[in-house]
C-alpha cells in the first residue's frame, strides 16, 4: 500500500510543478508584451520629437529669411502665419511605420504683435554707459515665437516652441 500512496505524491507534486512553470512562463509573456509596447511608445515619441524639431528649423529659418527681405520688421507676423511646409530632405518618416504621420507643422507669430506700440523691440548695447546720459541704442532686437506640431504613426502629438531674435543694427 505504501507504494500506492507514493506514486500518487509524485504525479501531484509533478502537477504542482507543471503549475507554478506554467505561471513564470505566462508572467514573462506578458512582462515581455508591456516592453515591447513602451518600446513603440517611445519609438512613436521620438518620431513626433524629430518631425516637431525639423519644423521648428523650417520656420526659424523662414522667419530669418522674411526679416532679412523686410524694410520694417515690426509689421512681420502680426498675426499668426503658416511656415512653408517641411520638404522630404528635411524630415521624412521611416520607410517601415505601419500608420505614416501627418505632416509637420509650424507657425510664427510676433512677439510683440499684440503689444501695438512703437516699443516692441529690445535695445541691446555694447554694455558702456556715456557720463550724464542715457546709453545709446546699438541695435534692436525682433522677437518672434515659433511653433511648431510633429507627429509620430500613433496618436502621439509633440509640440515645440522656440524664440528667435534677430538684432538689426543702427535703426533707432
Amino acid at each position: 500500500m505504501d507504494r500506492q500512496k507514493q506514486k500518487g505524491a509524485v504525479l501531484l507534486l509533478c502537477l504542482v510543478m507543471l503549475l507554478v512553470l506554467t505561471m513564470i512562463g505566462v508572467s514573462s509573456m506578458s512582462s515581455s508584451t508591456l516592453q515591447e509596447r513602451m518600446a513603440g511608445g517611445a519609438r512613436d515619441y521620438n518620431q513626433a520629437f524629430q518631425a516637431a524639431e525639423a519644423s521648428l528649423r523650417v520656420g526659424e529659418a523662414y522667419v530669418r529669411e522674411q526679416v532679412a527681405a523686410s524694410a520694417d520688421p515690426t509689421l512681420l507676423f502680426q498675426a499668426v502665419t503658416a511656415c512653408p511646409d517641411v520638404t522630404a530632405a528635411q524630415w521624412s518618416p521611416p520607410a517601415d511605420l505601419i500608420g505614416k504621420p501627418k505632416q509637420p507643422i509650424c507657425e510664427v507669430s510676433n512677439f510683440y504683435g499684440s503689444s501695438g506700440s512703437s516699443t516692441s523691440y529690445v535695445c541691446e548695447t555694447d554694455g558702456s554707459i556715456a557720463e550724464n546720459r542715457a546709453f545709446d541704442c546699438l541695435s534692436r532686437t525682433y522677437l518672434f515665437n515659433v511653433e511648431a506640431t510633429g507627429y509620430g504613426s500613433g496618436d502621439i502629438e509633440v509640440r515645440l516652441r522656440s524664440t528667435v531674435a534677430i538684432a538689426i543694427r543702427g535703426q533707432n
